[in-house]
């Protein structure tokens, strides 16, 4: 529980962006895309600097900062403002003509009201944003905590919405008691990004307070390598899984498995991927963060797993990129999210061991398989429990706005991106038009012409066809007759 100059905190931005969120939703979508336009060049006009902050706070390459957080952010703001007012439009909807004359109706999407927003810190302008942005198009207001790690780049990014948007944004800084107190501050909506562990506690939280909490959560993403798989190239594109950002994805690739037939020659290209990127990893964020990947590979080497590439690092120095084999499946390193540049390879005799291997996990974030038959590729991917199927490729879709980013079980089931999105982040609205002028056939009073209708109706629903349909039409007369009292 916070403490009372955390929550008085939290409580305050809660206000504030509430009481701004009522004339930010009154605004047409065509006034929100041009306000959220100018914050997406403002964003875009500044990202040298962002970059940078980027590069200090989380120690990625410069190149790694700008393809993992600064460019996916200008697609989203081109997908969403340019797209975003048709996923917002109202549906029409469909209204029995015969059994309900002289309406019409159509549902519209109302944002929810005010979304708090919990962010981590290995994607820290990617993955907030992603969420912001069709939350704030759609009309909702936004309070937004970021990682203590990563404090700055989550302000930055509040600052430059702010000039455009108003108080619509809040930002609030600090550690957990900052995020437990954004959970008691009464949302509509709670967003979050982080471990299993922290989003179940804040997901029951959320229930006790009758708070949906949406929950983007870890992952142990398998690559199965099927026996015709291109090697060369899928070695180079699993060692990119495992590594890209030091591991520290929610989506790296954490277990290689691959076919029997294909394993001499594949593990040697992917160690040999692998070495080469040794000099492009940098440190891991944290220092409780590679404390659980040291203690990861030292279960392993305990357990007897076989080192291919990498292993315990010596002092100070940094986890590099690491293979293990011939390790028991109740290694923490092939049940627990490790995050960090690691994996677990497994060699497996058939595609059925394959599967078997993929689906013996508790999350079920994304999967990969690597194939040269696409058709047997997808077929095998199918089965695999996941929210996300790549094939011949892995995890790059999280800079597509217009897909999905989606788990299963231990992953949580938020939604980022794609229209399916709004799903959560606006409420479906009914409005009904009625022009009929006479009674409706299912008021007072009942009796046997209700009975008669009822009954045609069901037959008609039955088996169709103009007699079916002409008996309803008699049925409804009798009826009417019966309302007007003639």
């Amino acid at each position: 529980m916070a403490d009372d100059g955390v929550q008085a905190t939290a409580d305050t931005a809660m206000a504030r962006a509430r009481a701004a969120q009522e004339a930010w939703a009154a605004r047409s979508v065509a006034s929100r895309v041009r306000k959220l336009k100018a914050a997406g060049e403002a964003i875009l006009g500044g990202a040298e600097t962002l970059a940078e902050i980027l590069v200090e706070e989380t120690g990625k390459p410069l190149g790694e900062a700008y393809a993992g957080d600064i460019v996916g952010v200008g697609d989203l703001f081109t997908y969403w403002c340019g797209h975003g007012a048709t996923h917002l439009g109202p549906r029409k909807a469909r209204i029995p003509a015969l059994d309900m004359p002289g309406k019409k109706g159509r549902v519209e999407r109302e944002p929810v009201g005010v979304v708090a927003v919990i962010s981590p810190w290995n994607y820290p302008v990617a993955l907030p944003m992603r969420v912001m942005v069709p939350a704030l198009l759609a009309g909702n207001a936004v309070v937004f905590k970021p990682s203590e790690i990563t404090p700055r780049c989550g302000v930055w990014l509040a600052e430059r919405l702010q000039e455009h948007l108003g108080e619509v944004v809040q930002v609030l800084e600090g550690d957990g008691a900052m995020g437990a107190a954004l959970v008691e501050a009464g949302a509509d909506l709670i967003h979050f990004t982080g471990s299993t562990a922290t989003g179940a506690k804040v997901a029951a939280r959320g229930a006790a307070l009758g708070i949906p909490v949406e929950m983007e959560l870890g992952g142990k993403d398998p690559a199965i390598v099927l026996d015709d798989a291109m090697l060369d190239r899928t070695a180079r594109g699993i060692a990119w899984g495992v590594v890209h950002n030091a591991g520290q994805d929610c989506a790296s690739i954490e277990r290689v498995l691959v076919h029997a037939d294909v394993a001499d020659r594949f593990l040697p290209l992917l160690v040999e991927a692998m070495n080469a990127t040794a000099d492009q990893v940098p440190e891991l964020v944290t220092a409780r963060q590679k404390a659980i990947v040291v203690a990861q590979i030292e279960d392993a080497i305990a357990q007897g797993g076989r080192v291919l590439c990498g292993g315990l690092p010596e002092g100070d120095a940094p986890v590099g990129p690491t293979l293990f084999t011939d390790l028991p499946r109740d290694a923490a390193m092939w049940r627990e999210e490790s995050f960090g540049p690691v994996a677990v390879v497994e060699v497996c005799a058939d595609d059925e061991a394959l599967l078997e291997a993929a689906n013996d996990c508790t999350y079920g974030l994304g999967a990969s398989v690597w194939s040269g038959d696409v058709p047997r590729a997808c077929a095998l991917g199918k089965r695999v429990r996941s929210g996300m199927l790549w094939i011949n490729n892995h995890a790059f879709t999280g800079a597509v706005p217009d897909l999905p980013w989606v788990g299963r079980g231990g992953s949580g089931h938020g939604i980022t991106s794609s229209p399916e999105a709004l799903l959560h982040l606006t409420r479906p609205r009914v409005v009904v038009l009625d022009k009929a002028k006479a009674p409706e056939p299912w008021w007072y009073p009942y009796g046997p012409s209700l009975e008669g209708l009822m009954r045609a109706v069901v037959t008609r629903q039955r088996s169709g066809g103009l007699m079916a349909t002409l008996s309803t039409l008699r049925a409804l007369m009798a009826r009417n007759k019966t309302l007007s009292g003639r």
